[in-house]
Parts: C-alpha cells; structure tokens; sequence
C-alpha cells in the first residue's frame, strides 16, 4: 500500500470528527486525543467510540442493506415537491443511472473507513498505556481488530477492492491503493485466526453488546462462506464454514430461544441468541436506531390516529423498506409461526375521531395464502364497521403507476414499546432497541448453506429444518427433506427468518442471485424489462468524492 502527503478527506477528516465529538460530548474542554488516551479509562473510552462507529452504519438509514433485493424495496420515502422519485432510493433500488456521487453510498464509504481509522487508533496506542495489563490489552486489541475486520468484510463485498489501512495516521496521506478482494480476504481471515484465543469465549462474563469468540467465529464463518463462491475460493472454503459453525452451535454459550417470537420480544434484547449487536439505549449518544420505524406506511396519518399515544401502541412509521410482495408468498401462513411474528395484519385506532372510535379495527390485511371471501369480508365488517380491507394485490407502491395502495402489513418483529415521543425530526422516533448483528438462527443457516455447497445436503436439511420446527405453529410440521433444498430454498429460507435484519443485499451479492430482485421487486423489474442484471451491480461505484481528493487516479469499479 503506498502512503504519500495527506490521507483522503473520505478517511481522516471523518475519523478526526468522531474524535472531536467524543470529547465534545464528554465535556472535555481543551483536552485532545493525544492527552486524553493516556490511561485506562481514556483508553476504554477509546474503544468504546470503536464500537460507537457502528451505530454509524446501522444507525440512521441503512439503505445500501435493504433496497434493490427480492423482498425488500422502496415506498414513498420522503414527498417532496409532490414527487416519490427519490434520486438515490431510485439508483438503489432500480438500479438505474446507480452513479458515484450517490448519497447513501458515499455516507457508507465514509463511515466504514472512519471506523477503520479509529480501530487503528485504539490498536497503536494500546502499548502506550502504563497502567493497562496485558491480558485487558490484549482482549480489548482483539475487539477493536474484531471490528475492523467487520467494517472491510462490509466494504470489501459492497466495493470490491479496497485499501487496507492498518496504521494511525497523524499526518496527511494523499494516495491509497486498493487491495485485491482476494488481499482483503487473506488479511482478514488471518486476523480473525490470530484474535479468537485473546477473546471472551464466555459472554456471560462480559458486558452485552461486547466483542466475544462466538462474534469472531460467526464472522470467520461468514467470511469462509462468502469466500466460497469466489473465483480464489473453493469448496474447501465451504467446509471450513460449516466446522466453525458447528463449533457455535454445539458450544455451551449460545442457545436458541424456544419460539422466534421471543429472539425480538421488548425488553429481550440480551437473551442467549444473540451473538453480537450494536448497542443501542436511553444514554445520550446512543439513540438513532430507526429499526423500528423504517418498515411501514404512515397510517398516522389516517382517521382515528394519533401520532403520540399511535408511537406507544405501533411506532411512528416511514415507507422507506417496504416489503416486495414476494416476500409475504414465502410464507405458509397455517403453519409458519414466523409470518404473525414478523408482520402487522391488523391496526386499531387509538383515538376518537368523527364516527371512529378508539380501539375500532381499522385496517386488515387477509393472510396472502389462505381464503378471505367476500363472505368473511362482509362477517368481518358487520362486526367492525369502521374497517378497511386491503388485499394481497394492493399491497404495493401507489406511485409510479404500479397501482397499489401504498398500504401492507409492516414488518413489526422490531417494535419498540419505549421509542421516542415526537419531535421536529423523525428520527426522534426511533427506538432504543439492539440491531442485533449476529444471531445463532443464522449461525444455523450459514451453516446449512455451507453444507449445500459442499455436497451434504442431508446436513443442510438438518440445520434448517431446526429452525423450522421452532418456527412451526403447535401441531403443525415444516420439515423438510433433501429434495425440497437447493440454493433458492436457503434464500427463502432465510427470507423468513431473517426479513429486514439488514442482511438481504449481501445475501443475493453473495450466492450471485441479483436477479432474484429483477424479477420480484416491481420497480426493480419495471426499470429493467430485458431481466438482465448487468454484472457491475454485483459492485458500487466507488464514491466520487474518493476520487476526486485522492492524488494518484484512484481507480473506479468496472462500468461506473
């Protein structure tokens, strides 16, 4: 990697404003980085703003995660001027005119290496620490290199490749050389192998949202997983994934929880499923978790809605991440516990307003796959006259003239019962909860995925129908065998279990199924009527701001 004058403005000046932030925050008048790390409590501190970076990426809009897949695309986002033609949800998500001065992409970018650079800042100055033992030096080392290798295996899959910057840089740097996928692969396999002994293997014995060994096994795994499908990786690579995560799922520190429900339920957010989360809470900082808001339509701005005591009972809804109506047909709604536990079907009102009354059921949405005849509609309506029946068939955008309703069940397993009341910015909205990163069901289906790849199918079928039978409803049965499976099962398969965990881009990037979202996601398909999924989307442009600053032709992915 070459170094020359002064770092990309995409790096440092980021990396140098979290900085400023955290001492500002902390009320630090006058006090700089370079006198403030100097023992164990700045130096945790340090750490902790390696963490804090996360929220960074997942905290606010996690777009480049949901749009432009099979069960996840836009609504209206925000109106402006009377127009639903948001410019960058639009390049994401149709995949039209995708340019590299687009906003999400580019606030990514940033993000991930400002991370980057505070990890590096927290590994180079832990030998500096007089009072900082050798045991706490190397756990906490190994955390923030735990984190750094997460923010490239991000970087590296969305951008392909990407310098690797293991240094503090104090003065400016003015060219950087991207590594190779295949570079970036090497290293950060390397660096999970050589972090995972100074690693808590009991995570119980740490403070929840904590780095552990499950959390670097989980990601090694994902990343021998990944690997997989490469043109430098091989079944091998397969096989190694499906030991490690069978490592997770036969060791004593992670339990799945007895029904799917219970993983998302408010206030469980610690229990023995979750591997590794980005910590959210009522602390100052910590808010911005729009988990909660970003999976709707605004029916508080429907009669018989208020927007405060409507926060309480469903949260204040965005259409930002609205469900495809593929995703609700993956769904075997008589037996599949899953669909109740992800979906809202049923909205009451929660004031009094004209002829409706508080608690009147107001909107309903039919299960997609099961009868609802005009005679249960018209049953359904003697008994709650003030309802409106929305069918499958409108559940989707009313703009573009695609024709629906703007209206559907919304993804409510991330419900937050203490989300905030309102304020001039949505956002306020937002919820306390954990966005849980890593969790023990998908060690389960990375695993049978694995397992697929490298020839054993039997063992894939054991792995999933695990979950399957946690998600089947009492005195029903979702087994499966090995002649159901085949990689679009495990897509489904995962689609039902793990719908709006900001997992759904990467999942299609990875097995090379984009044009699973050219052919379920409506405006995706109407943008591209051909079907062809150009190979340049398997990649984002590299932001222009990054090119523009960098001295020595920082090169652009392929068609951008």
């Amino acid at each position: 990697m070459k170094k020359n004058l002064f770092i990309s403005i995409f790096i440092l000046s980021a990396a140098f404003s979290s900085c400023a932030k955290f001492l500002e925050e902390k009320n630090i008048s006058g006090i700089t980085a370079e006198n403030y790390y100097v023992d164990v409590a700045g130096y945790e501190s340090l750490v902790n703003s390696c963490y804090a970076s996360l929220r960074d990426i997942y905290g606010i809009n996690p777009s480049l995660f949901e749009w432009g897949t099979d069960i996840g695309t836009r609504g209206e986002i925000e109106l402006v001027s009377g127009s639903a033609n948001d410019v960058p949800a639009e390049q994401l998500n149709e995949y039209r005119t995708l340019t590299p001065d687009n906003g999400p992409i580019n606030t990514f970018f940033s993000a991930a290496f400002s991370g980057i650079q505070s990890c590096n800042t927290a590994i180079h100055r832990a030998d500096a620490i007089p009072d900082l033992g050798e045991e706490l030096k190397a756990r906490r080392t190994a955390e923030v290199r735990f984190l750094r290798a997460y923010y490239y295996y991000l970087l590296v899959e969305n951008f392909g490749a990407v310098p690797i910057v293991e240094e503090e840089f104090t003065e400016p740097v003015s060219h950087f050389e991207p590594a190779s996928e295949q570079t970036v692969y090497e290293f950060l396999g390397n660096e999970l192998s050589a972090i995972i002994p100074s690693l808590e293997a009991d995570p119980t014995k740490v403070e929840a949202g904590r780095v552990t060994q499950g959390a670097a096994k989980q990601l090694h795994a994902l990343l021998y997983l990944t690997k997989g499908y490469k043109s430098f990786g091989s079944d091998a690579d397969f096989v190694r994934a499906a030991q490690i995560g069978e490592e997770l799922i036969n060791g004593s520190a992670y339990s799945l929880q007895p029904s799917f429900a219970e993983v998302f339920e408010p206030g469980n957010e610690k229990n023995r499923e979750i591997i590794f989360s980005v910590q959210y809470g009522p602390q100052p900082g910590y808010n911005g978790n729009a988990q909660n808001i970003m999976f709707g339509w605004r029916y508080w701005r429907e009669q018989g809605f208020d927007e405060v005591s409507a926060v309480t009972d469903y949260n204040r809804r965005r259409s930002d991440f609205m469900p495809t109506q593929f995703l609700y047909t993956l769904f075997n709604t008589a037996k599949d516990a899953r669909y109740e536990a992800t979906f809202l079907s049923e909205l009451y009102a929660t004031k009094d307003e004209g002829n409706i009354r508080k608690g009147d059921l107001r909107y309903y949405f039919p299960f997609p796959d099961q009868p609802f005849t005009s005679t249960d509609e018209a049953n359904l309506k003697a008994n709650n006259p003030r309802v409106e029946v929305i069918r499958f068939e409108r559940w989707k955008q009313a703009f573009s003239n695609v024709g629906g309703a703007e209206k559907f069940p919304m993804i409510n397993k991330f419900y937050a019962p203490d989300a905030g009341l309102p304020y001039n910015n949505e956002f306020t909205y937002a919820s306390t909860k954990d966005v849980f990163l890593f969790r023990l069901g998908e060690t389960y289906l990375i695993t049978a995925e694995a397992y697929y790849n490298a020839g054993e199918t039997g063992k894939a079928v054991e792995k999933l129908n695990v979950l399957r039978e946690r998600a089947a409803k009492a005195g029903q049965s979702l087994a499966i065998t090995a002649a159901d499976v085949d990689l679009d099962f495990i897509l489904d398969e995962r689609a039902r279990e793990m719908a709006g965990e900001y997992k759904r881009w990467l999942d299609l990037k990875r097995t090379r199924k984009l044009e699973r979202a050219f052919e379920h996601n409506i405006l995706t398909k109407m943008a591209n009527p051909s079907g062809i999924v150009d190979n340049k989307y398997y990649l984002r442009p590299i932001p222009q701001s990054v090119i523009d600053r960098d001295t020595g032709e920082y090169p652009q992915n392929d068609g951008y």
